[in-house]
C-alpha cells in the first residue's frame, strides 16, 4: 500500500511540479511569432531589453495603469506572493532606505518593480540590473545553442525539429543516449532524459509536442548539473545542483531520513514562494523511485549511502544546492565570454560536467541553456557551503552607476 500523497492528477504530470492543466498558449505564442516576425517587440516586452526606451516606455505605461486603477504600486507586499529571487531585492533595497514598490495588475503580482533614487523613478522586472538588449534571444533553447556552436563553445550536439520524421532519422544518425525538450520553457517541463531507442524517442518527441510544436534532441551529456549566474560580465557565482536525495545513517529508514531533512527550518513548502529551498515532497515519483532502486519507505540505509528521490533537479522538488567556490579558472573565463557575447548584465547558465573544479577543455562538458531572469537567489541561500552576497551586490552596482549616470532601467 502505497503511503505517500497523490500528486492530482487534473494536472499535467510532464509539467509538474508547475501546475498546468492547457498548453494551447505555447502553440499560439509558437506560431504568431512565426507571422509577427520582426515586429514581435511591438506587441511582446523582452526581459532582456529594459534599458533606454523601452524600459521608460514600460514605467509610462505602469504609471497610467496605476492612474486607472488597474495596477498599483504596493509598498508592503505580501512576502508570500512573491518569489524569493524577487524578494532578495526587495527586502534588500528597503534596507538602504530606498523607497520600491511591487506592481500589481489586476490584482496580482507581476514580478515587476519600482523604485525611487534622487528622485527619480526607475522600473526593473525581477532584479534591478539593466539588462542589455541581447544579440539572440536567450531564453530560446535553439537560438542559444546556435550561438554556442557557432563560436565553438562546449554545447550538446543538436537541432531544433518540428517534423518527428526528421528528429528521428537525426537521433538515430547521432546515436543514444538522446535528451528530447521542447525548444523554450523552463522548470524541466516536458522533458525526457536519457532516451535510449528509437521508441523511446517516439515517446518523448510526442511528450515534447504537447507542450509547443518545436523541440531539441540532443545528445545525453552525463555530469553533475551546475547553474552559473554572471552579473554585469564580471562576477560569476556557481552552485550544484542535486536532485533531492537522502543518505543513510545505518539506522533510519528512508521514511524517517525524508522527515529528518525536511524539518530544516529553511526549507519551505513544495508550492511556498518566498524560500529558495523545499522541502522534498512526498508523492509517486519519489515512491516510484524508491521501489525502482528495490527499497521500501521501511528501507534502512547502510550508512553513507546516497539515493535520490525526485527525478528533476529543480528547487521545489527539493534538490539540494552546493555552494563551489572552486571554479576552474577555463570555466569562469567560459562563462564570462558568453554573457560578454550575449551582451548582459544577468544571466543564468545550466551546464553540466563530472567535476566543475576541472577545466571544461579537458572532460565532456555542455552548456546546456541560459536563463534571462535566473532564480538568482539559490547562491545567497545554499543548502550547503557559503552564502553570497547577491542582493547587496546588484545594488551596489546598480546605484553607483545611477550615481554616475552610467545606467538606465
Amino acid at each position: 500500500m502505497k503511503i505517500f500523497n497523490k500528486t492530482a492528477g487534473e494536472y499535467c504530470r510532464h509539467c509538474l511540479p508547475f501546475k498546468r492543466k492547457y498548453h494551447y498558449v505555447f502553440h499560439l505564442e509558437y506560431y504568431f511569432s512565426k507571422f509577427i516576425g520582426p515586429f514581435r517587440f511591438l506587441f511582446f516586452k523582452k526581459k532582456n531589453s529594459r534599458n533606454g526606451k523601452y524600459g521608460n516606455l514600460w514605467g509610462l505605461i505602469f504609471e497610467i495603469l496605476s492612474f486607472l486603477k488597474i495596477a498599483e504600486f504596493v509598498a508592503e507586499p505580501e512576502k508570500t506572493k512573491l518569489f524569493n529571487r524577487d524578494l532578495i531585492f526587495f527586502e534588500e533595497a528597503r534596507k538602504r532606505n530606498l523607497e520600491i514598490s511591487a506592481v500589481k495588475f489586476l490584482g496580482k503580482y507581476i514580478n515587476e518593480f519600482r523604485f525611487i533614487y534622487q528622485k527619480k523613478r526607475y522600473y526593473y522586472e525581477g532584479a534591478p540590473l539593466t539588462l542589455k538588449s541581447a544579440k539572440v534571444e536567450m531564453d530560446n533553447k535553439g537560438v542559444f545553442k546556435n550561438l554556442l556552436q557557432n563560436h565553438h563553445l562546449p554545447a550538446a550536439e543538436g537541432k531544433v525539429f518540428v517534423s518527428r520524421t526528421e528528429a528521428i532519422k537525426w537521433g538515430e544518425k547521432i546515436g543514444y543516449p538522446l535528451v528530447v525538450k521542447p525548444n523554450s520553457g523552463s522548470l524541466s517541463s516536458h522533458l525526457t532524459c536519457p532516451v535510449g531507442s528509437e521508441i523511446e524517442l517516439q515517446q518523448a518527441i510526442k511528450i515534447a509536442k504537447i507542450y509547443r510544436p518545436d523541440f531539441i534532441v540532443e545528445k545525453y551529456v552525463k555530469g553533475n548539473l551546475y547553474r552559473a549566474s554572471v552579473i554585469a560580465e564580471k562576477y560569476v557565482f556557481v552552485c550544484q545542483k542535486e536532485r533531492a536525495n537522502v543518505v543513510g545513517d545505518g539506522q533510519s529508514t528512508i521514511q524517517e531520513l525524508i522527515r529528518i531533512k525536511n524539518s530544516d527550518p529553511r526549507r519551505g513548502e513544495t508550492d511556498q514562494k518566498n524560500t529558495t529551498l523545499h522541502k522534498i515532497p512526498l508523492n509517486d515519483e519519489l515512491e516510484e523511485n524508491i521501489q525502482s532502486q528495490g527499497l521500501a519507505p521501511e528501507s534502512i540505509l547502510p550508512r553513507n549511502k546516497k539515493i535520490y528521490l525526485q527525478n528533476k533537479a529543480i528547487l521545489s522538488q527539493g534538490c539540494d544546492i552546493i555552494d563551489c567556490p572552486n571554479i576552474h579558472p577555463d570555466n569562469q573565463s567560459l562563462f564570462l565570454k558568453i554573457a560578454w557575447l550575449l551582451q548582459t548584465d544577468l544571466v543564468g547558465l545550466d551546464f553540466i560536467c563530472p567535476d566543475i573544479g576541472q577545466s571544461y577543455q579537458k572532460q565532456e562538458t555542455a552548456i546546456l541553456e541560459a536563463n534571462s531572469l535566473p532564480y538568482i537567489d539559490m547562491h545567497q541561500y545554499p543548502s550547503q557551503g557559503q552564502s553570497r552576497p547577491i542582493a547587496k551586490l546588484v545594488w551596489d552596482i546598480v546605484l553607483k552607476d545611477l550615481s554616475n549616470g552610467r545606467r538606465e532601467l
